[in-house]
């Protein structure tokens, strides 16, 4: 592993700054739990390492009726959280089910994003919640719903001289419910074979007003079944319902053959935890399927 520079800026300002100097041989570090591996293997080798520790970026908060996430706000803070438990269990869920406890106290939720795993555990309970991405940069900020931060496997709309500073979920709509569900190889310590959140929204009169439908680890970015939220929206839940939305989900996803698991086995599954999720969901509200 090389030996870069380091410099921990007590203000934003200072680091974007080094950023602005430092265009191609910086990398910014938070936790340090995807970073460190990679520079280890020399996937990465950067010529100045920006610890963000200082500038305050941590913190959970509600801000006028939405919720406020710091970018260096770890997965422990997510699970220790009141605030998401109430408003968000399905990113409460989604954080459980990340690594062991080591990596949960030293893992970031901007770290979580910006490395743009199709497998990034927080990103579809996230997207799920119509959470936006607030980056920063000498010239500004910039919110990018979270749905259109992701470019590629390891690929953001992130410029050279931009920060994630923080996420940002809008109010969550009354009589909502949210699930998240994870499908690994074990039960810990596991990259996701699929994982699937979803967010339910009903009227007065009991059908749905607003679906949502995400995945991971089954496109080159975690995705929003737009479609399979089409089927769902307008309509009393039900399992035949669930059923159809799963079978709709599936049909949007493309994943992959790799070692976890293959392309086929993973479309299977993205039906049978879309309609499980759903159905959770809807549990929460008090419903039965």
């Amino acid at each position: 592993m090389n030996k870069p520079d380091y410099l921990a800026p007590q203000t934003l300002a200072e680091a974007l700054d080094a950023l602005g100097k430092h265009p191609h041989g910086v990398q910014l570090i938070a936790g340090g739990t995807d970073l460190v591996p990679q520079m280890r293997s020399k996937m990465v080798q950067p010529e100045l390492l920006v610890d963000l520790r200082l500038l305050g970026l941590e913190g959970i908060e509600m801000t006028g009726d939405g919720i406020r996430i710091g970018a260096r706000a770890t997965h422990t803070d997510i699970l220790e959280s009141d605030l998401l438990a109430e408003h968000c269990p399905a990113l409460v869920e989604s954080a459980a089910d990340i690594a062991g406890p080591p990596i949960r106290n030293r893992g970031t939720v901007g770290g979580n994003l910006v490395n743009a795993s199709p497998a990034a555990d927080l990103a579809p309970p996230l997207l799920v919640y119509d959470a936006q991405a607030v980056l920063a940069s000498s010239r500004g900020e910039r919110s990018v719903p979270l749905e259109e931060f992701f470019t590629g496997p390891g690929g953001t709309v992130l410029s050279d001289d931009e920060i994630l500073t923080e996420v940002y979920i809008p109010p969550v709509a009354p009589n909502s419910s949210s699930k998240f569900i994870k499908l690994g190889k074990r039960k810990a310590m596991a990259v996701a074979v699929v994982s699937v959140a979803a967010r339910l929204t009903l009227d007065d009169s009991g059908s749905i007003s607003q679906a949502r439908v995400a995945l991971g680890s089954v496109a080159p970015i975690p995705m929003r079944a737009l479609k399979a939220e089409a089927v769902l929206e307008g309509h009393p839940p039900s399992a035949e319902l669930f059923a159809e939305a799963g079978r709709v989900a599936s049909s949007e996803s493309s994943p992959i053959d790799d070692i976890r698991a293959s392309g086929e086995y993973r479309q299977k599954m993205v039906a049978v935890l879309t309609r499980r999720a759903l159905a959770a969901a809807w549990g929460r509200l008090g419903g039965e399927v």
